[in-house]
């Protein structure tokens, strides 16, 4: 049973490589998802609260809660961003 189990994850590694390891050829790529996971966890957490909703509408949340996401990796809060009046994001946020 050990040696089919070893054998299944070995087969799978080999079969998805490229997509495994994808950070040994790229300098700006992670090895751990940790920032995606935790990106889409606040998503599905507003998700679960919303009732209804349109295309138009999660598409329209789904853009603000890109913005304060970024701002809040860049250590700036939402409102403060909005109040400065800023249209654009950049490193000097």
């Amino acid at each position: 049973m050990h040696d089919l189990l070893v054998r299944a994850l070995k087969n799978r590694i080999i079969k998805n490589r490229d997509k495994l390891f994808v950070f040994l050829d790229h300098d700006n790529v992670p090895w751990k998802n940790n920032s995606a996971e935790h990106a889409i966890k606040v998503f599905v957490r507003m998700r679960n609260q919303m009732t209804i909703s349109t295309p138009k509408g999660t598409a329209e949340y789904c853009i603000l809660l890109t913005v304060q996401q970024t701002l809040h990796r860049r250590g700036v809060g939402f409102l403060d961003f909005l109040r400065s009046g800023k249209t654009e994001i950049d490193a000097r946020t």
